[in-house]
Parts: structure tokens; C-alpha cells; sequence
């Protein structure tokens, strides 16, 4: 029998390093089903999504690999990134 998984446990995998870990710990890109593409702040936005560590090293290697334009299946607009880069530099602040 298998043993029964705490709710909410899943793993996300980080987009530019590849580290797992919960949600909390990352910030989330979605692109919803109208093809908008948006920084998702409290991680509840419906559609494609994919994380990235509060770290901007990580942010870095996503952005040089283009992992989120992969992930998300589309062209990231640069004022997305600039966005994530705020966002990452405010968390490290923290």
C-alpha cells in the first residue's frame, strides 16, 4: 500500500537552477489561457506556469538559456524579466 501524501506536498522545480522545493520558496510565472503572460505574486493565477528561485542567479540562467520562454511555451516579453528581476532583488533585500 502506498503511504498516503501530506496535501499540498508536491515539489516545484526551479527554471534556472533546477532546485526542488515548495512552491512558497519560489516566485511564478503563468501564462493564462488568453496567452497573457504576468508575474503570479500569491501563485493562484489558472494556466501554464513555471518557477523560478527568489534568487537572481537563477533568474540569470533562465533568462541566458531561455528556460521560461520553453517552459511557458511562448515568447517572454523583456518587461516580464525586468519584473522578475525587481521581484528577485526585493526577496534578497528581505
Amino acid at each position: 500500500m502506498k503511504p498516503k501524501r501530506e496535501k499540498g506536498a508536491f515539489l516545484r522545480q526551479c527554471v534556472g537552477c533546477g532546485k526542488r522545493a515548495h512552491k512558497s520558496e519560489f516566485i511564478r510565472i503563468a501564462k493564462t489561457a488568453d496567452g497573457t503572460i504576468a508575474v503570479d505574486e500569491n501563485a493562484s493565477m489558472g494556466g501554464r506556469g513555471g518557477y523560478i528561485c527568489k534568487d537572481p542567479s537563477c533568474l540569470k540562467k533562465a533568462i541566458k538559456n531561455g528556460r521560461l520562454n520553453r517552459t511557458l511555451r511562448t515568447s517572454v516579453p523583456d518587461q516580464i524579466y525586468e519584473n522578475l528581476k525587481i521581484t528577485a532583488d526585493k526577496n534578497v533585500d528581505d
